[in-house]
């Protein structure tokens, strides 16, 4: 099969149903919405490899503010792996995003040779935690200072966001807030931890999760929990985050798998790492 036979362009809304077919193939989370969002954010950024008019691949990017670009839904349809689309696609949406000053993306063991060919350098690791469900949270001293996160604090976290993971995602944040669950915790005066959720096709997600520190990160996770006892969850959290890794191990999550993060181009706006707790996922970053 001749690699010229294959089509790399943009994506549109009606190639959905055909980027859900690849993505369930590999039991992956996301939902229709998803992709949409993705769409709605930057559709320039979007693409399908594309056989006879089927979708055999995928490749995304979220812009942010040109300084930093966020990759993901890279998916190869299995029937026609080794034929170089994977590299198509990536380099297609590399070449766009040339103006962009730092490019990353979170890489599954699979992916990762490709993207060391093609210059990308790691930079840690993230695992991916799953229960499919969990019968009691332990009980919660500090939970009276979570609370659900109102329309009239977005603007404060987004403020906090752009300044803990690097770069301005207020898009992105508004998406998932606009229909989904979140919480904060306010110290001083100011947000000092947030913490959103997303639905997706299999289960619960929990991220990002960021705060000042462990102990509000905790507080956070064990609060949003309880919203979802008995329900099947995930999240993806950075791998120096051990407090919060064993705190989960205790409620019966266990690891599913690992990510690694990378660069390419430079790394000039990783953020605060440290208080980064939980990703918004692999696609978002």
């Amino acid at each position: 099969m001749k690699t010229d036979k294959f089509v790399i362009r943009a994506m549109r809304e009606d190639d959905i149903p055909g980027a859900m077919r690849l993505k369930t193939a590999e039991n992956w989370n996301q939902t229709e919405d998803d992709w949409r969002t993705l769409l709605n954010l930057d559709p320039t950024l979007c693409f399908v490899a594309a056989f006879d008019d089927n979708v055999v691949g995928t490749v995304t990017a979220t812009n942010y503010s040109n300084e930093l670009a966020w990759i993901g839904m890279m998916l190869v349809d299995k029937d026609f792996r080794g034929r170089g689309l994977g590299k198509r696609l990536l380099t297609t949406l590399i070449e766009k995003l040339d103006s962009c000053q730092s490019i990353k993306l979170d890489a599954t063991p699979s992916g990762l040779p490709l993207y060391k060919s093609l210059g990308f350098r790691k930079e840690l690791a993230i695992h991916r935690m799953a229960t499919t469900q969990f019968e009691t949270v332990p009980p919660n001293e500090n939970e009276p200072s979570v609370k659900p996160l109102p329309e009239s604090k977005w603007q404060n976290v987004m403020d906090r966001d752009h300044a803990f993971f690097g770069a301005d995602r207020s898009r992105l944040i508004t998406e998932i807030l606009l229909s989904n669950k979140s919480w904060y915790v306010e110290r001083e005066g100011r947000i000092s931890g947030y913490l959103l959720t997303r639905s997706g096709s299999n289960c619960t997600q929990l991220g990002p999760l960021i705060a000042e520190t462990t102990e509000d990160a905790k507080i956070l996770l064990l609060s949003a929990l309880k919203s979802f006892v008995g329900k099947p969850v995930l999240l993806d959290i950075l791998h120096d985050k051990t407090d919060i890794q064993e705190l989960l191990l205790s409620l019966g999550f266990q690891v599913q798998r690992s990510f690694t993060r990378m660069y390419f181009k430079s790394n000039s706006f990783a953020g605060s790492v440290q208080n980064q707790f939980l990703i918004a996922g692999p696609e978002l970053g």
